[in-house]
């Protein structure tokens, strides 16, 4: 039987090395690492791994489960790494085959399944009304209990992806028509903001948690607006709110071992109640990894990878870094962007990306990782920080010269 020093570590992961330099991360067991990655990210990890196995379609095809199943099967397997959003569900697949310790399918569920999640949330915080549809008479009687608007959304979607506000019977029926039966949920509408807590757990426990509120929404991304977070000030009567509720959240779902969350909540219009939105057992999207590893002082991949991979780690601070960070990710509109102004940018700015090849024709955004520039900010307070982000905007909006 092998020793441990001699089984596979396989890591399912499409981001390029640009990104995420695992080569590095994981130096110490590389010659035991196979990687799985899409064919435009393989040639950045060439020579770093036992073996690197590029697949045409990462994320729509059977190619990454195909590959792990063999592996595998013809090998002994101590561990299976995994990172994002439309890896967690069939790698615990994998995993639950192959006897491989990990987050089980039935745990992995529960973080993905927009309805089972909201089903387990609900026996430690407040959710909204929901309901996973049976028919269309389920929907309208739904509708006439929950009132208008209403949300629709698919179970397993992420990203914001398919995520709709409908208003009357007519927009209800219409997106129902056009939808699986069986990847839909219902809710209702929260008049609120949207705030979102980051961290790790364990055991059911939040480690450490950072809490940030969204400027705009995922939704209206789409509508063309701007999308941003601040985090908020450490000691602000909402942050230990917000922190308290991830705690009473993570403590009624199933126990993981060390991983990051993603914890969306509504702060209601008229209440200020707290209102459980969605949690994933992942880091967040858009520029919130790298928000918190600022504010943690270390990086939130790497910690999670490593201990995937067995490794040790020194595991996330106790307490944050000085000021408050924030991101802000421009969609872009529908025709070509044909130049970028000379203007300075606003004081803040720590990093901040934009199309380096001009002329470049682009689709309206249809998810929140649809973006044409992105800024990453620091300041003082989240006040500060805030107001930055506000300027990024009215930059993009005076450097960014489009035509139809």
């Amino acid at each position: 039987m092998p020793t441990p020093e001699e089984q596979l570590i396989v890591l399912a992961h499409r981001i390029p090395a640009a990104v995420t330099p695992v080569g590095d991360w994981l130096a110490e067991v590389a010659d035991r690492v196979v990687l799985i990655t899409s064919e435009e990210a393989a040639p950045g990890y060439a020579g770093m791994f036992r073996d690197v196995l590029p697949v045409s379609d990462y994320s729509g095809s059977d190619e990454v489960v195909d590959h792990l199943d063999r592996l595998c099967a013809d090998h002994s397997v101590a561990r299976i790494i995994h990172g994002t959003e439309d890896d967690i569900l069939r790698i615990a697949r994998v995993r639950d085959r192959h006897g491989i310790p990990g987050l089980s399918e039935a745990d992995a569920l529960v973080f993905r399944d927009k309805y089972a999640m909201k089903a387990a949330a609900q026996a430690g915080v407040a959710t909204p009304a929901f309901l996973a549809p049976a028919d269309g008479a389920q929907a309208a009687e739904f509708a006439r209990l929950a009132g208008w608007p209403l949300v629709v959304k698919p179970r397993l979607g992420y990203g914001s992806r398919g995520v709709a506000v409908v208003e009357d019977t007519a927009g209800l029926t219409s997106q129902l028509r056009d939808r699986d039966p069986a990847d839909v949920l219902l809710e209702a509408f929260v008049p609120g903001t949207v705030h979102h807590v980051d961290g790790f757990m364990r055991d059911g426990e939040v480690l450490l948690a950072v809490a940030s509120r969204y400027i705009n929404s995922c939704l209206s991304f789409a509508d063309g607006e701007s999308l941003g977070s601040v985090q908020l000030d450490e000691h602000d009567l909402l942050t230990k709110r917000l922190v308290a509720f991830a705690e009473q959240v993570v403590a009624v779902l199933p126990s993981t071992a060390f991983s990051p969350f993603h914890l969306e909540v509504f702060v209601q219009d008229d209440t200020d109640a707290l209102v459980f939105c969605e949690i994933a057992a992942r880091l967040g999207g858009g520029h919130i990894y790298e928000t918190l590893a600022h504010s943690i002082g270390a990086g939130p991949v790497e910690l999670w990878f490593r201990d995937q991979a067995g490794l040790s780690h020194t595991g996330p601070v106790a307490s944050r870094t000085p000021g408050s960070y924030g991101f802000l990710l421009v969609p872009p509109r529908q025709g070509t962007l044909v130049e970028i102004g000379d203007l300075p940018l606003p004081d803040g700015v720590l990093q901040h990306s934009l199309p380096t090849t001009l002329p470049k024709a682009f689709d309206a955004a249809t998810a929140s990782t649809d973006t044409v520039a992105s800024f990453l900010v620091h300041g003082a307070d989240a006040g500060s920080v805030e107001s930055a982000l506000r300027r990024c905007a009215l930059w993009s909006a005076a450097a960014l010269r489009w035509s139809s």
